[in-house]
């Protein structure tokens, strides 16, 4: 099985044939990320550090325990509002103007095979691709926000022999939602690392001259490339690699992020205060502003 739960400790942990990706939700019912790298067995929850950093904020759930706060705390969905003063991925505004949200964990369910978007181009595990896409399962993890009447579905679509792991999220309004909301920025994935030291490597280009390959040291603030041109084009790729410092082409540890559609996006390498790093990767937030009404019923993912 690619995917195994254990509902106990709420502990989601994904294993393609050579990784391992693992997430947990804590005691106040915020989705955290634990690991991705090497396959390895156990609950990494012992990498997650708490202690008291002025000026972190904490959520009203933790009371007068300055040892936690969302803002050093790796994150599998930040969003604006919860404390965290790194670059989110999502950012909603209410009918009033505010820019707020708190999302917590609600519900998982597994999918055999991986997951497809309606009339929208994706990664498939048809019958056509053979051996290569076997043993092809889908994790949806629910973020909900009660007051806003908010749902969040994140996809995990496993490859295990390929060792591929795609991220999408559908993000909706419940029937009884008090009213509609905006998405102001909508990313479709993150990483957030607590240690390492690392380079990014990105492809720049322009008619002719496409595809250079830029590599840069991750130094503390935010590093980013995307496209307003409504494709992704040659002047930037839409596909960022975060490697240690000695990684090359035959040895060494990397991860690598590449966004499917051939649009508008944006990428983001940030350092904080701490030395943590997150890298993420979507829609181009630049006069983005998508409506959100009611659900209405439009087709489930499958």
């Amino acid at each position: 099985m690619a995917i195994t739960i254990d509902e106990s400790e709420k502990l989601f942990t994904i294993h393609t044939d050579r990784t391992t990706y693992q997430m947990k939700v804590d005691a106040y019912g915020f989705l955290l990320h634990l690991y991705y790298g090497r396959r390895t067995p156990g609950d990494m929850s012992y990498l997650l550090t708490t202690a008291d950093r002025g000026f972190s904020p904490n959520p009203y759930d933790a009371g007068e325990d300055r040892t936690y706060s969302m803002d050093f705390l790796p994150q599998e969905y930040p969003y604006l509002g919860n404390g965290d003063y790194r670059r989110p991925l999502l950012i909603v505004e209410d009918g009033r103007g505010t820019l707020d949200c708190d999302l917590r964990y609600d519900s998982f369910r597994i999918l055999e095979g991986k997951y497809s978007i309606p009339r929208l181009p994706a990664v498939y595990s048809e019958k056509s691709c053979g051996s290569t896409c076997e043993g092809a399962q889908t994790l949806v993890v629910t973020l909900k926000d009660k007051l806003l009447g908010l749902k969040v579905d994140l996809y995990y679509g496993v490859l295990p022999k390929l060792d591929i792991i795609t991220r999408a999220e559908r993000i909706e309004l419940e029937e009884e939602a008090p009213g509609p909301v905006t998405l102001r920025r909508a990313q479709s994935a993150c990483l957030d690392f607590t240690h390492g030291d690392f380079d990014l490597l990105t492809f720049y280009g322009r008619h002719a001259m496409e595809r250079n390959t830029q590599r840069t040291s991750v130094r503390h603030g935010i590093f980013s490339i995307g496209s307003t041109r409504g494709t992704s084009s040659h002047q930037y790729n839409p596909l960022m690699i975060l490697a240690g410092k000695s990684t090359d082409e035959v040895h060494g540890s990397c991860w690598g992020m590449s966004f499917v559609y051939s649009g508008g996006f944006k990428g983001e390498a940030e350092k904080d205060q701490y030395g943590d790093v997150r890298l993420q990767l979507g829609l181009q937030d630049e006069m983005f502003a998508y409506p959100l009404s009611r659900f209405s019923g439009p087709p489930r993912w499958s």
